[in-house]
């Protein structure tokens, strides 16, 4: 099965359905002159006894010319060479016509055509001949009409034998055309199908390889997060973890979905992460990651970002924002200055801002596929709807099911409605 390409396999598949269309043709070709045959010798009995009733009201009447119309079938015959009547006895000699009268008929290679053997083909005079047979009721004669095999079924083989050469001819089209055109269509697109399958796949492992798959164990801080793409592989992204005691957190939206908006997030997050470790202000970090998404002309989008710090020993909380939308602290829409979406405009200057939190203070960041997400008669969740659900969220609740209830309250305010952007949710509590 390894070795089936899919040139053989579409070869294999056209050669069965061929196979399939050709048995079934023959099958019905065989039933067609079963029913042509059936009403051809019904008809020619119907004749048959016609004839047989005329010579049997002669022979009641004595009339000496009762056979004269089998003479002239004799002689009809012998110009024509398509049919024959003849009148014979229960000993199978003949009695009419006149010329082989006396004699029995040589019949060989019979093949019956009816059950009670009136009608068969067999080989008479050296020729394939149809035979039919009319007794005559009260008496030890019947009638015999022998018929031109061909000449009567002649018509029927040709017209079937003219369909498969046609049922042929057309499935050779389809071969020639299948080898030289719509198999190599289908090969281009399995090739196609194969490599967005790969790219797919390596975005998958971008976008896991990016976002944090283990959250902090510092007992001073609770952190989770959720991703939930509208596609296989969508734009949205975050990262946490510790750096010399603080806790450093992304969270970010590309503006376009699918594997290049995961591959920019994922070269993104790469260039951040080795610049955070460096110590860079976050404001600075921003503009060089502006300036990476402004430089390479291979990224046609660009994306919203949160930067922030949390140090757990001042409680104070170092933010950036390129463009994102607004974060929730206990309940209320953080004062922030919604700056200028990264890769927009090469050289701008962002500047940090700072917030002093209180012991328990709880965060939730999040894309714009959250606030943005719409029920069926398409109203928006919106800040008021996403602000009351975290006033009404118990305290004692963990990030984890702040993020998994938040998803649920979504779901059930889409409804019947699909999920039209990526959603990305982060939740962060002060211990």
């Amino acid at each position: 099965m390894k070795n089936l390409t899919p040139r053989k396999i579409s070869l294999l598949l056209l050669a069965a359905f061929g196979l399939l269309i050709i048995a079934a043709t023959l099958v019905a070709i065989r039933f067609v002159r079963d029913e042509s045959r059936v009403y051809q010798i019904g008809h020619l009995r119907e004749h048959l006894q016609t004839i047989g009733q005329e010579v049997a009201e002669n022979l009641d009447a004595g009339d000496p010319d009762s056979f004269e119309f089998l003479e002239i079938s004799a002689r009809i015959q012998r110009e024509n060479e398509n049919y024959s009547y003849v009148l014979r006895d229960s000993s199978g000699m003949i009695l009419s016509p006149s010329f082989v009268a006396g004699k029995q008929i040589k019949m060989e290679n019979i093949r019956p055509l009816k059950h009670d053997g009136s009608a068969f083909v067999a080989d008479i005079w050296g020729a394939r001949c149809l035979v039919v047979i009319w007794p005559f009721p009260d008496r030890p004669l019947e009638l015999l009409g022998i018929y031109d095999n061909s000449y009567i079924f002649d018509d029927v083989h040709l017209t079937t034998g003219a369909f498969l050469v046609l049922l042929s001819t057309v499935f050779a089209i389809l071969l020639l055309l299948s080898w030289f055109w719509i198999i190599p269509a289908l090969e281009r697109m399995y090739a196609r199908r194969d490599k967005a399958e790969r790219e797919l796949q390596n975005a998958r492992t971008l976008q896991q390889k990016a976002v944090t798959q283990a959250f902090p164990l510092d007992p001073r801080f609770d952190v989770y997060a959720v991703l939930q793409p509208m596609k296989e592989v969508g734009g949205d992204i975050y990262r946490c973890g510790m750096l010399d005691g603080k806790l450093l957190f992304v969270i970010g939206d590309v503006s376009d979905k699918g594997t290049e908006a995961a591959f920019m997030m994922f070269l993104v997050i790469g260039f951040m992460r080795t610049r955070v470790k460096i110590g860079v202000d976050l404001g600075e970090l921003m503009g060089e990651v502006n300036g990476l998404i402004c430089d390479n002309p291979d990224f046609e989008m660009f994306c919203t970002l949160f930067l922030g710090c949390i140090d757990p020993d001042t409680m104070e909380m170092v933010y950036c924002n390129a463009g994102h939308t607004r974060t929730l602290v206990d309940g209320e829409f953080l004062d922030q200055d919604p700056q200028l979406i990264a890769g927009i405009q090469p050289g701008f200057r962002y500047h940090t801002q700072r917030l002093q939190l209180r012991p328990g203070a709880r965060l939730l960041l999040y894309t714009d596929g959250v606030t943005e997400a719409r029920n069926p008669e398409r109203a928006f969740f919106g800040e008021e709807r996403l602000q009351a659900w975290m006033r009404e969220r118990p305290a004692a609740a963990s990030c984890e099911e702040d993020c998994r209830s938040l998803l649920e309250t979504l779901d059930a305010f889409r409804g019947s409605a699909r999920q039209n952007d990526d959603i990305a949710i982060m939740s962060i509590r002060i211990r």
